[in-house]
């Protein structure tokens, strides 16, 4: 699982590098998807630290999939060219392995 849950954190850092960046041309314009631009950018800063905690105080990556689901339906607009970047991160988080350690 570390594998995923690196690539997982690859991803997801380079999504929220793009959503900074749109984020800063927004702001600039005034354009009318700065908050939710803001918006993501921040939510993927957090979930971005939440999958670089200890593995065990980490969530599954299976539970973080609702999450990924929902950023990436914020992406629309100007937020477009990160969609793709969250579906793959939705495809690595729904491949992933359920945690080891944890008997039923």
């Amino acid at each position: 699982m570390a594998g995923s849950r690196h690539n997982l954190v690859a991803i997801v850092g380079k999504a929220r590098d793009q959503a900074k960046e749109i984020l800063t041309l927004l702001e600039s314009q005034g354009h009318p998807q700065t908050n939710q631009s803001s918006s993501l950018y921040l939510a993927l800063v957090v979930m971005q630290k939440r999958l670089q905690t200890v593995a065990s105080e980490a969530p599954s990556l299976g539970q973080l999939v609702p999450e990924l689901q929902q950023l990436a339906g914020l992406c629309d607009g100007a937020l477009a060219p990160i969609k793709p970047l969250l579906e793959e991160a939705v495809r690595v988080a729904s491949r992933a392995p359920p945690p080891t350690g944890k008997a039923p």
